[in-house]
């Protein structure tokens, strides 16, 4: 499979009064044509911060310390012109929170409009009729007379459907996707993941699907990455993922999930907490959390190991399907 997004080592800092802090550090990942990679984990692992890296939105006060984003082959410069055209023809991206990712003072049609206009250079008026459309697509009612409406004046689903449909505007090679149906009913989230995977299927469109929900990743992503204080923890194809972890984090993410099946009394959390990014351990972050941490594991940082289709970065990793289990 040729590669679509090839994010390599990728450390991004934030300066701060009291020193910088790096949220995300030597993050790797790829992205093939039609894949949809799946990105997890706790809040604050470095999730949205790795999304908007790869849009270029990270802000002034953000900045890219080490490593690269591939695009379509090319490596992408944030200081380069071209580079963020580049972007905004080929990429789209679903906002974690709509009420902060629309325009308050720009009509939601004239938002999908500008979104469908960058990527295809249409005119006005074939922009404005698109417009329509898209929102009749991602199931807005009475698309037309919504065209005309402020963000406050529709209700947060309808929000989402329009940030979706101004992320899909012009048919984008790679979709971002961060938590895309967080405000939706179960419903309309069937509905959209229909429509992405439909698109996927039309135009061969590449999606980071990041979201909380371990059952939605199982059902839509291809492979699925696991972030841990904003390292990579494990890479692995969705089922492999699920049946054989390998990171203790993961099997401890996975065993924290209520089944139907089981009868239980309280859910097994993960003991502690996720260190602060100013305070971060030696050695393997997850160390202080971890029941197989030893010595090496609080003093030495664990290298990643394995194909790009199966990657782990752990000292001990879970390797027999007992421990997995």
């Amino acid at each position: 499979m040729s590669t679509l997004l090839d994010i390599r080592n990728l450390t991004v800092r934030i300066d701060l009064p009291g020193g910088p802090v790096f949220p995300v550090r030597d993050v790797s990942l790829s992205i093939g044509p039609g894949e949809t990679v799946g990105l997890v984990g706790e809040s604050g692992c470095g999730k949205t911060l790795t999304c908007l890296s790869v849009m270029g939105l990270q802000g002034r006060r953000v900045a890219t310390e080490g490593g690269g984003i591939a695009f379509q082959g090319a490596v992408l410069d944030p200081r380069s012109r071209e580079d963020r055209r580049r972007r905004a023809r080929g990429m789209g991206m679903i906002f974690q929170n709509p009420m902060t990712g629309l325009n308050p003072v720009r009509t939601i049609g004239w938002q999908v409009a500008e979104a469908y206009r960058i990527r295809t250079g249409a005119d006005r008026r074939t922009g404005a009729a698109r417009a329509v459309e898209l929102l009749d697509l991602v199931g807005i009612p009475e698309p037309r007379r919504r065209a005309r409406d402020y963000p406050h004046q529709i209700s947060g689903g309808q929000q989402q459907r329009a940030m979706i449909a101004m992320a899909i505007a012009g048919n984008p090679s790679l979709l971002v996707a961060d938590e895309p149906t967080t405000a939706l009913d179960v419903t309309v989230q069937a509905q959209i993941l229909d429509l992405l995977s439909r698109l996927q299927r039309e135009i061969g469109m590449g999606i980071l699907f990041v979201t909380h929900d371990l059952g939605l990743v199982a059902e839509v992503a291809d492979r699925v990455a696991v972030m841990y204080a904003g390292r990579v923890a494990e890479i692995a194809a969705a089922g492999e993922l699920f049946s054989r972890p390998r990171h203790p984090y993961t099997k401890g993410l996975l065993n924290s999930l209520p089944f139907l099946d089981d009868e239980i009394d309280r859910l097994k959390p993960i003991d502690g907490t996720v260190p602060p990014l100013t305070a971060l351990p030696t050695g393997c972050a997850f160390a202080p959390r971890c029941p197989r941490a030893v010595g090496i594991c609080r003093r030495a940082v664990p290298e990643t190991e394995g194909q790009d289709g199966g990657l782990v970065a752990c000292h001990r990793p879970l390797l027999a399907e007992t421990e997995a289990a």
